[in-house]
């Protein structure tokens, strides 16, 4: 079980839709749109990043400029949590996770920038 986070936009293709779904397991998804964290223990970065879409079940409007202004501090948090609960102890080893979010938040100002509307995020737990 865990936290899915779905970035959904005007003009979204069925071939970007498939690849959101098909990748509902992976941490490294960022670049379509997609982020996952597991419950096995706080923080939980997710959280951070896109607090309105736990609160709108029908997705929430977030600006690509609002995504940027959280992104460091949830990267902080994702590092954290690597290292907390999954006992990483290499940069190396957290890398991936970190390099999805910053990929996510990339992928929402490029689909911004594209259709002139923000992403509506939708979390799934």
């Amino acid at each position: 079980m865990g936290i899915d986070i779905y970035a959904k936009w005007d003009g979204q293709g069925d071939d970007e839709r498939q690849a959101q779904k098909e990748a509902w397991l992976s941490t490294e998804a960022g670049h379509i749109g997609y982020l996952r964290e597991a419950y096995h223990g706080e923080p939980y970065a997710t959280r951070y990043l896109v607090p309105e879409a736990f609160v709108k079940r029908d997705g929430a409007l977030i600006t690509a400029a609002m995504l940027r202004e959280r992104l460091p501090e949830t990267l902080r948090l994702a590092e954290q949590r690597e290292r907390q609960v999954y006992g990483a102890t290499t940069q190396e080893d957290i890398e991936p996770v970190l390099k999805s979010f910053r990929e996510f938040v990339e992928h929402c100002e490029e689909v911004e920038k594209t259709t002139g509307k923000p992403v509506r995020i939708f979390a799934s737990w």
